[in-house]
């Protein structure tokens, strides 16, 4: 009877304390991540917004030159403006912002998936 008492104390209650305590734990990390995830995905939602509208600038990469067409004529020849560099730099830098917008929403998605997974209990049930 001692040494079943003396298991209960030493062996099976602080498994089932810590079992508590990881517990805790991983709902506080679940929590933090599924904030985190919502936060990347609404943050690029707003910045692509404001960039596709037009409020602010996407950032400057590229450098592309204009792209110019020389036509022949009779008496010589015409230089004819094919694409402007300038747009071709924002058309890019878009898209570029685009993408990297996109990759940051997936990955809050991503993020806040593994926090749900964290808060979330898994039940078994075993069926005889």
């Amino acid at each position: 009877m001692v040494r079943f008492v003396l298991k209960i104390i030493f062996y099976i209650l602080p498994i089932r304390i810590k079992r508590r305590m990881n517990s805790r734990y991983e709902k506080v990390i679940g929590h933090v991540l599924l904030a985190v995830g919502v936060a990347m995905i609404f943050l690029s939602v707003y910045f692509m917004f404001s960039v596709f509208t037009g409020a602010t600038a996407p950032p400057r990469l590229f450098s592309f030159p204009d792209i110019h067409i020389t036509i022949p004529l009779d008496g010589g020849s015409q230089n004819v403006l094919l694409a402007p560099g300038e747009e071709m730099n924002k058309i890019m830098a878009m898209l570029f912002w685009y993408l990297l917008m996109f990759f940051i929403m997936i990955a809050g998605g991503r993020i806040a998936s593994l926090g749900i997974n964290l808060i979330r209990e898994i039940r078994v049930e075993v069926k005889k």
